[in-house]
């Protein structure tokens, strides 16, 4: 079973980076479909435009 995980950020394939460091943003998720979506301060989760192709994962 595929499933979604969090990570510290990921590499875009456009080559533009989404990073948990990013304004408003808290959290980084990717899913095997390879989309996106981030977590902000309010637990808002919205989904980020394009695929990824690489990602850094969380060590803790």
């Amino acid at each position: 079973m595929r499933r979604s995980i969090m990570v510290f950020g990921c590499t875009m394939e456009d080559g533009s980076q989404v990073t948990c460091e990013d304004e408003g943003v808290v959290s980084v998720r990717v899913h095997p479909d390879h989309s996106v979506t981030v977590t902000n301060s309010d637990n808002d989760e919205s989904e980020v435009g394009g695929k990824w192709v690489g990602y850094v994962p969380r060590f803790n």
